[in-house]
């Protein structure tokens, strides 16, 4: 319980920091910090599926999970781009 209170005041306080802070600039970096975050992990599961620590069901699963949200921030980022052009 005491891990739980500490991670969710993390991420409040990140929270309130990003929103006093936010503009396009700030939203174009996190946005392609996970994207590479995503990516960077699906390249671990796929060395630890190599190296025979993770097993194929649950390494590819987390590859395809983690390469979706990447596809979707990255989705997103584009649509909204095509949004501001208009």
């Amino acid at each position: 319980m005491k891990q739980f209170l500490v991670e969710f005041s993390v991420i409040v306080i990140l929270f309130l920091i990003l929103k006093i802070f936010w503009s396009p600039k700030v939203k174009y970096w996190l946005g392609n910090f996970v994207i590479a975050i995503n990516a960077f992990v699906c390249f671990l599961y796929l060395y630890g599926i190599y190296i025979n620590k993770i097993s194929h069901a649950d390494g590819f699963s987390k590859i395809l999970l983690h390469s979706i949200v990447a596809i979707i921030i990255h989705t997103l980022f584009t649509l909204d781009n095509k949004k501001e052009i208009k």
